[in-house]
């Protein structure tokens, strides 16, 4: 529920039940269990309403500070990359294989929330937008099929024919370029 509907709901409630209670205190009061005249006299009680102040945005994010916290949201997932480069370097298990597409998928995907709550300096702002729209969808996307594939020999043919899997560094690249980090891993 938006915070107008809740807020408008809110007022609502608090002037029916204020209402209500009004009610209900003039009928206590009355020995037959009718209500005196005064009390059918009384119109709702309304309350002022006032729109809730909206929440400051956090302060964007130094290239200091951003430097920072793009290297420590992007450990996890750049770990779990760099145990699938192993696996299919030097060979694994189809289990394990998988296992580990799984764990990159989910360190993708909390990446792609920390990078998204985030307020990044203006000079890679839009960098980090065109990671999100394209590059991200597409790497979960692929690692997706891989886990689909079922075993170790579709997995390494979705990898080479699936559009989704042509990875391009080039964006992260930029960033961490900006950011005097690294390139990313390969």
């Amino acid at each position: 529920m938006s915070a107008r509907k809740y807020h408008s709901y809110r007022s609502a409630v608090v002037a029916a039940t204020g209402s209500a209670c009004v009610l209900i205190a003039a009928n206590g009061c009355a020995s037959s269990g009718s209500l005196p005249a005064a009390a059918s006299t009384l119109t709702p009680v309304s309350v002022p309403s006032t729109a809730p102040a909206r929440p400051t945005p956090p302060a964007r994010l130094t290239i200091a500070q951003a430097r920072i916290k793009y290297r420590d949201i992007s450990a996890p997932y750049n770990a779990a990359v760099t145990t699938i480069n192993t696996d299919a370097h030097e060979g694994t298990t189809w289990p394990t294989f998988k296992a580990d597409l799984q764990t990159a998928v989910a360190a993708n995907e909390a990446w792609e929330r920390q990078i998204r709550a985030t307020r990044w300096p203006l000079a890679i702002q839009s960098l980090i937008d065109t990671m999100l729209k394209t590059e991200i969808p597409a790497e979960i996307s692929c690692d997706q099929a891989m886990i689909s594939a079922g075993d170790l020999e579709g997995a390494g043919a979705t990898f080479n024919d699936d559009p989704s899997c042509k990875d391009s560094p080039a964006t992260a690249d930029k960033i961490r370029q900006i950011l005097s980090l690294p390139p990313t891993v390969g």
